[in-house]
């Protein structure tokens, strides 16, 4: 009989990639503050910006991030509010807006790369070993004692 449960080894990788994906925002997140940058967050949003020709519809930018609609909204006004990015009329319907990002929020991602890269890629070189899986659930298991 075919159980629907999954193993011992999926139920092992989803909590550490749960658990690391955590510590890694976490880690990433602290040192941006501690170089006095913005939340992480911001960097997602101007990032899928740059990359999409810089500027998404809002249900865009949704799909293209994890943020739920809300929250996207609430952080869109707060870029706006910084300069970073701007609303814009969609030329194919005067009620629509496009998110456009400004030069000040490219240049702000770039600074914001120069920290979160190099932390990113370090985090990142586990899973290209052999027994990457098997680092992240001994991280995690070591994070749950």
């Amino acid at each position: 009989m075919k159980s629907d449960l999954p193993t011992a080894l999926e139920t092992d990788i989803w909590v550490a990639m749960n658990r690391t994906t955590r510590l890694i925002q976490f880690e990433i997140s602290a040192a941006l503050k501690d170089a006095g940058l913005p939340p992480l967050k911001w960097y997602d949003i101007l990032w899928s910006l740059e990359r999409h020709g810089g500027q998404l519809r809002p249900y865009e930018l949704a799909q293209d991030t994890i943020f739920e609609q809300s929250n996207l909204s609430h952080l869109s006004r707060r870029l706006v509010a910084e300069g970073l990015i701007t609303f814009v009329s969609f030329d194919g319907d005067r009620r629509g807006k496009v998110l456009k990002i400004t030069d000040k929020g490219k240049e702000l991602r770039k600074r914001m790369w120069e920290i979160y890269g190099p932390l990113l890629h370090e985090k990142m070189r586990a899973f290209g070993k052999s027994d990457g899986w098997q680092a992240f659930i001994e991280t995690a298991r070591k994070q749950a004692e």
